[in-house]
């Protein structure tokens, strides 16, 4: 199904008006002239590591709904980390930001795993099985993340906040749940498993990588916390997989 992933103007309307219907504020594209929210079918296209029914038992509950004090409590921490942004945090956005023309968030991982597989003088037999479980989970972490984005529609922090200026790129789709925070919840996971005296470190890694978006503007707390729930979930699956060969 990754030949509709991009689905249409009707799909859109669609996926607005569920989220009013919901009573919540529906996401809008704050670029000029508006643009689709990307890929905005991809959550339906086929996994690898588990069936379609599946993946939709792993889409998140819902966020904060965007008339409650939580959410009133999340859009103003994530004002106070870009009005006036530490330095530490500056490094960390720009480190994980992986944006248009990059590697994007999966890439990053696989960069992380290619430095540490090095080191291990894993065969290349071995090579092609850790990335193929790898980009596994990183896949499935992008269906799994995107049917979450479409079926809340969740607003960004700057469109609920215009002083909310975001330290790098805003991105053309929905808020919750955080996509870099699912991805490297899920690279974490099968990571440690095949190198577990790293565990600790991916880990780290992926908490920091998820708190990243948080102090870049872009995502809400509870978009980066779930996120990385929802990542782990999925790297689980890719285990159960390493497992079995």
């Amino acid at each position: 199904r990754a030949g509709t992933a991009g689905g249409n103007l009707t799909i859109w309307a669609q996926y607005e008006a569920d989220c009013a219907a919901r009573g919540e504020i529906p996401w809008q594209s704050l670029e000029i002239p508006k643009r689709p929210p990307m890929l905005m079918n991809f959550g339906k296209v086929k996994c690898f590591l588990f069936d379609s029914l599946t993946a939709v038992s792993l889409r998140a509950g819902p966020p904060p709904s965007t008339s409650s004090e939580q959410m009133k409590k999340e859009l103003a921490e994530v004002y106070s980390y870009t009005k006036n942004p530490k330095r530490e945090n500056i490094a960390k956005v720009h480190f994980w930001a992986d944006g248009i023309a990059t590697s994007t968030p999966p890439g990053h991982w696989n960069d992380i795993a290619s430095a540490d597989f090095i080191k291990k003088n894993f065969s290349e037999v071995r090579w092609a099985r850790n990335l193929a479980l790898l980009n596994m989970a990183e896949f499935d972490a992008a269906v799994v993340t995107w049917d979450t984005k479409m079926f809340y529609f969740n607003p960004r922090p700057s469109q609920l906040d215009p002083r909310i200026k975001t330290l790098t790129g805003e991105p053309n789709f929905p808020s919750y749940i955080s996509g870099h925070s699912t991805f490297s919840g899920a690279a974490a996971t099968i990571l440690g498993h095949i190198i577990p005296e790293r565990k600790a470190a991916y880990e780290a890694m992926a908490m920091e990588a998820a708190l990243s978006r948080l102090y870049g503007g872009i995502h809400y707390r509870a978009d980066c916390e779930v996120g990385l729930t929802v990542g782990k979930n999925i790297g689980n699956y890719a285990i159960q997989r390493a497992t079995t060969d």
